[in-house]
């Protein structure tokens, strides 16, 4: 069994989140190792359970890259000077190595992903009647996305890797931030009407979203 233990300061009670990198168990800061250990004995058998039936993170093979719910080719070429993606495939210079590549990597999905999000914003923005003072990306561990009572909107990074209806799904829940600053029933019953399908693209992230999965090289 392994569970990552998280303390939070403002947190109230303990809760378990299912992570890219596995299981986590968020706790109020003070809350003693002893009452820690009592909450993990006692739901031993769900964590096996959950543990047991999560997806395991596609390995990929070095000449594989994830994007957009696909697996997609990496050609390493003589040919180009820098990385990039012509429609097909990805390609990179063929003396770079894995570690720049990664990079390289990271740096593309974050300029595509702020391309993608500033494209769609306007569309949500017409339908809630608001807009976002910023938008960024972040490459958050445990939050797809979020809304400052500013008005600034991160949407995470790895949701690049995920078919474009979840990323969708995560800009209307944040625009609707916009309308409503909390999960009422109002604001559930708003990000319907703006995004049919909050159900359906919830369940993907429940249940795939610990496998997207960027390494964050800076």
């Amino acid at each position: 069994m392994s569970v990552r233990i998280i303390r939070h300061k403002r947190r109230k009670k303990a809760a378990f989140y299912i992570t890219a990198e596995g299981i986590e168990l968020r706790i109020p800061a003070r809350l003693s190792n002893r009452v820690v250990e009592t909450i993990l004995k006692q739901h031993a058998d769900w964590i096996e359970d959950r543990l047991a039936a999560l997806p395991k993170a596609p390995s990929l093979p070095n000449d594989r890259l994830r994007y957009r719910g696909e697996t997609v080719s990496l050609v390493r070429t003589n040919t180009v000077d820098a990385f990039d993606y012509d429609g097909t495939a990805f390609r990179c210079p063929d003396r770079w190595d894995e570690s720049r590549i990664g990079a390289a990597y990271e740096a593309w999905l974050r300029d595509e992903a702020l391309t993608y999000v500033t494209g769609r914003a306007p569309h949500y923005e017409r339908l809630l009647g608001v807009s976002a003072a910023r938008i960024r990306i972040g490459h958050q561990k445990t939050r797809w996305g979020s809304c400052s009572s500013r008005g600034t909107i991160s949407i995470n990074v790895r949701l690049m890797l995920a078919p474009v209806e979840v990323m969708d799904y995560v800009i209307a829940h944040e625009w609707t931030h916009l309308v409503h600053f909390d999960h009422s029933k109002l604001f559930w019953s708003t990000l319907s009407s703006v995004y049919p399908d909050v159900d359906g693209a919830m369940a993907w992230l429940k249940q795939y979203g610990h496998t997207l999965v960027v390494k964050k090289t800076n």
